[in-house]
């Protein structure tokens, strides 16, 4: 134990200075409670006494000094209290905070939340590239939360084809992925809470200024009469891309669905119509889409293959090597849109929309957890009716 540090065994919390480039002093509350030491810095400056403002800037000193003594008085109750955050300090302190995320993570997949620990893992990955594989946890305060978003928004995108299409330089993080790292974050430290690992969420302090906010994203989609010219498009490579563009275009079916979909997932009910039943990879969630004469248009025929064989066999492993083959089903097309796979998802989407399905169903039909997603494809089947009608011309 350093001098310093035993003097401060007698007195927990000093009030201390620290010189400013610009001739300030800012002023900080040194902290020494159960062997650990903080440091908090108040937010408030002590100003040179010289000069022609010599005598205002000592008043102005007094009170600021007047205003750190009134918070170190209250810093000595809340330690008193417990509640300062030396509670469970040590014990935060040995926690690699990765491991305790990378945990949830597998507490998710056991209870089949696929879609939100596949976040979690990608919440760890931009973790690790700000501040490496060992974070204790005790390390995580309010600075350390808001320098983490300062990281984010001079992130790219993860890599990947169709970001980086016509040798385009990576795009930033999108505000609502942000936001999404963020709630990762509150997660975990609310579970770390919830464990009595540390006593408070430092989430909780930072303001709304540092904080991303969700936007309204747009949804590139297909209208009936553009999904027809790719149907007649002279252009159906081996990979079988087009067929399952267009088998999802009247399914709603992600790409990591439909590249997996076996024959064994394809059933006939009561009535003897077709219908998919299966699970979302995703969310894991049940997933039951009753197949239209449009969508069964599209399947390959069975032949002499297995139950278990892929009913799309010859798809690429990835949605990215599959939208290669997108590409040039919209520079053939003419059609003026970025064509990428979930392109079909979102166009499935607004025509059930459009052509009479309600809301709650569709959502139904997408596997979304919360109608609030399913909105946007209702907004823009709302805007398109209102263009309809804007194109009658005045009489």
């Amino acid at each position: 134990m350093s001098n310093k540090e035993k003097s401060l065994v007698k007195e927990p919390v000093r009030i201390r200075t620290k010189e400013l480039a610009n001739g300030n002093r800012s002023i900080y509350l040194d902290c020494y409670v159960n062997g650990v030491r903080k440091y908090n810095f108040l937010g408030i400056y002590l100003r040179p006494e010289k000069g022609k403002d010599k005598t205002a800037n000592k008043e102005w000193n007094k009170e600021q000094m007047r205003l750190a003594e009134a918070i170190k008085a209250q810093t000595l109750i809340d330690i008193q209290n417990g509640e300062y955050g030396f509670k469970d300090y040590n014990k935060a302190r040995k926690i690699n905070f990765i491991d305790f995320c990378n945990e949830i993570e597998r507490e998710d997949i056991a209870k089949g939340k696929i879609a939100t620990a596949r976040m979690m893992r990608t919440f760890v990955r931009r973790l690790i590239r700000y501040k490496g594989n060992v974070i204790p946890l005790s390390s995580i305060d309010k600075e350390f939360i808001i320098g983490f978003l300062q990281f984010l928004d001079n992130e790219n995108r993860e890599a990947g084809g169709m970001y980086h299409r016509n040798n385009q330089k990576p795009k930033r993080l999108s505000e609502n992925t942000k936001l999404s790292m963020y709630e990762r974050l509150v997660v975990a430290l609310n579970k770390a809470e919830r464990d009595n690992l540390i006593l408070k969420n430092p989430c909780n302090a930072v303001e709304n200024k540092y904080k991303p906010k969700r936007t309204a994203s747009t949804r590139c989609y297909l209208t009936l009469q553009e999904v027809k010219e790719i149907i007649n498009l002279d252009y159906s490579p081996k990979s079988g891309v087009k067929e399952a563009f267009l088998f999802c275009c009247f399914t709603g079916l992600r790409y990591s669905d439909v590249q997996r979909l076996t024959w064994a997932d394809i059933k006939k009910n009561s009535n003897g119509e077709m219908q998919i039943e299966s699970k979302m990879k995703k969310t894991g969630k049940e997933m039951f889409v009753p197949l239209s004469k449009n969508a069964i248009s599209f399947m390959p025929k069975k032949a002499g293959a297995s139950d278990d064989a892929k009913v799309f066999a010859r798809l690429p492993r990835t949605a990215t090597m599959t939208n290669h083959y997108m590409r040039r089903i919209e520079e053939l097309s003419g059609i003026q849109k970025h064509i990428t796979f979930h392109v079909s998802r979102h166009t499935f989407a607004t025509l059930a929309l459009t052509y009479g399905a309600d809301l709650y169903t569709v959502s139904k039909l997408l596997g979304h957890s919360n109608i609030q997603v399913t909105q946007v494809y209702a907004k823009i089947v709302d805007e398109n009716k209102r263009k309809a009608v804007y194109l009658i011309p005045n009489i």
